[in-house]
């Protein structure tokens, strides 16, 4: 098999790209605006369109992923905020999920409201480790299987309860399904049983529903449609591990900046590099992903704007302009408006090009330390002890930016160094000199979704086209 038709299914366009695996090369590539509400091959077949006019595509293997309609949408219910709850978060974002609510402690009438109005493919019931608190869980179950919702439940919490939590749910004809609990133990997580859960459900109930798997008809599928996010993981694993044939690229992080939100992936165990640190918190997973909501250069530039601030901004955008110096806070707040309610606006002239380079930064700055761990000192008895909370990335080898900002700005190293870190956070765990690197060719959804059956070659097909910056 020496062609590959890659496929992901946006929320905003379709994108396509054709892989040579012999040559090692990138055929073509096709971008089209996605048509999930009316009829998705629409978009589908227009994407295809671009890549036919370089080479006949014929009837080739096919692998898709998709981020349309809303993505995978789970709602996650837990019993305190910083375990349980936390865990099933953990587990529902690295199963490649967009976690539109979440509740702690005891389900009410508002919270199931709350659920309700957010719309979720799927529940995941949480609380309580095995052999813990019963009370919580069950009074959640009960409460789920009273309300109107009428989505897939997944019960993955206290094994003592868990199957009281079925039957009650089912007596009340929800569709219920048991998972091992995610937080058995106090300092263990377990996801892997859960993840098959959702994968399962988003193949057999999800695509169907947002008639995601009409494409069926038209590409030649080699494997199930999987959440656009869970192929950029499996891209970072990749691209990390490595395969028997060719050596990955050790510890990394990949920042994708877009319109709505900027997600962080890293694939690195993230254990304290200095000596005397103690780690604290639930422990973590060596690929972890995070997604911030308030980051986006569009739809939520307004937002980032307020995190940041204007003069912030405005000296950001000096730094990348040189010595044509800051833009006006007016012109800035100017063009953030008109981006927010005009998402296609691209900027038409170099003081607008370093706005969105000042943006850029900004959000890579926030999203990375948002991810990464911190350092506190804490004072005992026995004197001061420095404490790590979440993952150490200081050590990490490469970092890899996907987004318009970086791909299509005069400034990508400018932006992509806002995941470095800096005086500004004295105390995050962030990257400190990893190599830089960008998807210029739009390539990693393409290696994510390569990776489970071509490893070695999707491997290498990245290694040729992540352009280091």
């Amino acid at each position: 098999m020496d062609q590959v038709l890659t496929v992901d299914f946006g929320s905003t366009y379709t994108k396509a790209a054709l892989f040579d695996l012999r040559q090692k090369e990138l055929i073509g590539s096709g971008y089209a605006p996605s048509t999930v509400d009316t009829d998705i091959t629409v978009g589908l077949r227009a994407a295809l369109r671009e890549i036919s006019s370089i080479t006949d595509i014929g009837d080739v293997t096919s692998l898709v992923s998709s981020s349309a309609a809303g993505g995978l949408r789970v709602a996650t219910i837990g019993l305190v905020p910083s375990l349980s709850l936390e865990a099933a978060q953990r587990a529902a974002l690295g199963a490649g999920a967009k976690i539109v609510s979440s509740v702690g402690f005891k389900v009410t009438a508002k919270d199931i409201d709350t659920i309700r109005n957010s719309r979720p493919d799927i529940i995941l019931l949480a609380g309580g480790i095995d052999g813990g608190d019963e009370e919580t869980i069950l009074h959640n179950a009960e409460a789920l299987s009273k309300s109107p919702l009428e989505v897939p439940i997944i019960v993955a919490g206290n094994k003592v309860v868990a199957s009281d939590c079925i039957q009650l749910l089912a007596e009340e004809g929800k569709t219920v399904t048991l998972a091992d609990n995610i937080f058995p133990e106090i300092d263990r997580l377990e996801v892997g049983p859960v993840h098959e859960v959702i994968r399962e459900l988003f193949m057999n109930r999800i695509t169907h529903a947002k008639r995601i798997d009409h494409v069926s008809g038209t590409l030649n599928l080699a494997k199930p449609i999987i959440p656009t996010p869970k192929g950029v993981l499996d891209a970072a694993q990749l691209l990390s591990e490595g395969t028997d044939d060719e050596p990955g690229m050790g510890t990394l992080v990949i920042v994708d900046i877009g319109g709505a939100t900027t997600d962080v992936h890293s694939a690195a165990h993230g254990s304290p590099t200095k000596s005397g640190v103690i780690q604290r918190g639930l422990p973590e997973f060596f690929l972890k992903r995070t997604v911030e909501g308030d980051l986006g250069m569009r739809v939520n530039a307004e937002t980032l704007l307020e995190r940041v601030g204007t003069p912030n901004i405005a000296r950001l955008a000096g730094i990348a302009s040189g010595k044509d110096g800051p833009p006006a806070e007016r012109e800035i707040t100017d063009y953030i408006q008109d981006i927010s309610r005009r998402p296609e606006r691209v900027p038409r002239n170099m003081r607008e090009t370093t706005i969105e380079a000042a943006l850029g930064r900004a959000a890579v700055h926030l999203a990375v330390s948002r991810h990464a761990g911190t350092l506190r000192e804490v004072f005992t008895t026995s004197g001061a002890v420095w404490v790590q909370e979440g993952k150490d990335l200081s050590v990490v080898c490469t970092v890899i930016g996907v987004g318009g900002v970086l791909t299509q700005g005069r400034h990508p190293r400018y932006v992509l160094e806002g995941a470095l870190e800096n005086s500004e956070s004295p105390f995050s765990l962030m990257p400190q000199q990893p190599a830089l690197y960008i998807d210029a060719a739009y390539v990693l959804f393409g290696i994510g979704l390569l990776a489970g059956l071509f490893p070695t070659e999707a491997l290498r097909l990245a290694k040729k086209y992540l352009l280091s910056v």
